[in-house]
């Protein structure tokens, strides 16, 4: 594959966007199918070790937004993460995906390639920030935020790899000190009313969400005079500017100033611009820019760690307190050392669970009133399974989904477990007769202690009994009186673990009930979007 063409004008032309529009061979990031080839050598292939990987590379994202576009467009309004698109393809199919995706080297020497590795980067970055904003603007999660704002500058990628020229002419504006938007101006021309449908016709090619579409349309963007206004104070003292206001309450622009920050502390965090922007979002969120500034530090320089640095020159001028402080050293006169016989502190008794009811009752109600605002199935279950070892207190819960043909029953979500754990591998036959099939039948729960262990697991396998835990509860979980799975937990096998109380059953079986309504609401209205035979194969059955 051919990156980098002889073309040196600097404006594209209609040739130029038909073939970026065309061109969909966007290379994944070398740390990417590492980790991969690292996971696939593990004995278990986790959902959330996939998850992880595929969200710190906004190149896979896009290229699975591309393959769900090819196998049901439809289904591209439910998708709001990288862990929605791998639930929707399964985890075999993106295995495969990325076998056959074109990756680049480590440190290439194409100065063009090298471009296009820090603007995923940033574009990861962006992400991050959006994540942090969504608490204070209306209209998208946490994860619509991440999702959107992460694959925001998609159409600006493929320029990097088949039009060097105008990128560069870009790139090379934003640091010479403009803005964004005259940048663009000077690579790619003047955003008029034909050249802003070519982005969005750009944009709908790449499959983004609706809100990347709309980052598109002039009347999102706030004139000179408002910006001025904006720069001086916050949105919260502002008189008059309804305009200004209501156009900071639509998502776009949270999505365009996460981006737009994000792109300035790539080349310097401290650069006048910068500056300037850091003011900006902070009067735009109603916050202090100290406060902004030092959590996009953190979230710069954790990336750093992770060998994905957006820019060194952040690193290297990041102030005292938003690293770690170097501290001095004093040199002390030695002394003799005192050594005395001390007995190890006696063991203290297992503490007492307590039930953090008030987090229940607001998961509870966020279940059974706003299904939508998990933004997909998929941290529904996550939601379950935090609620129970962070809101029950305890250790461990995982749900074991049933395939479409309703033959076998694997765990797919868990919290608390490791990786290596023998349950994370859980599976059971369902025509077999056994406690878990009847379960199956119909809505029911079961707590197994040490008294009923034996009468109630009659007829699981001895293999199968190792690895469930001596004492554990379990609810079914339905949709629309179809079955989905069983929720599990259970408190581990430790020998000072407290006997489960009657409180906590009580309540798990509380939140499992919620939760079965809450997909039974999520099912209702995606009842009229039905995906491909081959989606299909992969989905958990509703």
């Amino acid at each position: 594959m051919t990156l980098n063409t002889s073309k040196t004008r600097s404006q594209p032309d209609a040739e130029d966007w038909q073939e970026i529009k065309e061109f969909q061979q966007l290379p994944i990031l070398p740390s990417t199918r590492k980790a991969f080839q690292q996971v696939m050598r593990k004995t278990s292939l986790s959902f959330d070790s996939l998850a992880k990987i595929a969200e710190q590379d906004p190149a896979l994202c896009l290229h699975m937004l591309l393959h769900i576009n090819q196998l049901s467009p439809s289904s591209l309004e439910q998708i709001h993460s990288a862990a929605g698109c791998i639930a929707l393809l399964g985890m075999e199919e993106v295995v495969k995906l990325v076998k056959h995706l074109p990756s680049l080297k480590p440190q290439p020497k194409n100065h063009s390639q090298r471009n296009y590795i820090q603007m995923l980067n940033t574009a990861v970055l962006a992400g991050q920030i959006a994540a942090r904003w969504a608490q204070f603007k209306p209209g998208l999660n946490q994860h619509q935020a991440q999702w959107a704002a992460m694959l925001a500058s998609a159409p600006l990628w493929p320029w990097q790899l088949k039009q060097v020229e105008a990128s560069q002419v870009s790139l090379n504006q934003l640091s010479q000190g403009k803005d964004i938007i005259p940048a663009l101006k000077a690579g790619f021309g003047a955003l008029t009313k034909s050249h802003l449908i070519k982005w969005k016709q750009l944009s709908n090619a790449l499959a983004l969400p609706n809100v990347c579409h709309a980052l598109w349309q002039p009347q999102c963007w706030p004139k000179i005079k408002e910006w001025v206004v904006l720069r001086q104070q916050k949105l919260t003292s502002v008189e008059g500017h309804r305009t200004l206001k209501l156009q900071c309450q639509q998502p776009e622009l949270l999505i365009y100033f996460a981006n737009a920050l994000a792109c300035h502390y790539r080349i310097g965090a401290y650069r006048h611009k910068s500056k300037r922007w850091l003011h900006l979002c902070a009067h735009f969120l109603n916050q202090e820019a100290d406060k902004i500034h030092h959590e996009v530090v953190q979230l710069t320089l954790k990336l750093a760690n992770q060998e994905r640095s957006t820019t060194a020159v952040n690193s290297l001028l990041a102030p005292t307190l938003s690293a770690i402080p170097t501290r001095f050293v004093f040199h002390c006169e030695k002394s003799l050392a005192d050594f005395k016989m001390e007995r190890d502190p006696p063991r203290s008794a297992p503490t007492e669970r307590k039930i953090n009811q008030a987090l229940l009752d607001k998961l509870t109600q966020q279940l059974i009133e706003k299904p939508d605002s998990f933004g997909d199935w998929h941290y529904l279950m996550r939601s379950v399974l935090k609620g129970i070892t962070e809101g029950i207190g305890l250790k461990h819960a995982y749900i074991m989904v049933q395939n479409s043909l309703g033959n076998t029953a694997k765990v797919y979500y868990q919290q608390g477990l490791s990786e290596t754990d023998p349950l994370c591998q859980f599976s059971i036959e369902l025509d077999k007769a056994s406690i878990f099939t009847k379960m199956l039948e119909k809505p029911a729960s079961l707590m197994i202690t040490d008294k009923n262990r034996e009468k109630m697991l009659r007829g699981v396998s001895t293999s199968q009994l190792k690895v469930l835990p001596q004492q554990f509860m379990m609810m079914s979980l339905f949709s629309n009186l179809r079955p989905i799975g069983i929720i599990f937990a259970d408190l581990g096998n430790a020998e000072h673990n407290l006997s489960m109380k009657p409180s906590e059953y009580i309540a798990f079986k509380t939140l499992c009930m919620a939760a079965s309504q809450s997909l039974t609401k999520l099912a209702d209205t995606t009842r009229n979007k039905p995906l491909s035979n081959k989606t299909k194969e992969n989905q958990p059955r509703t």
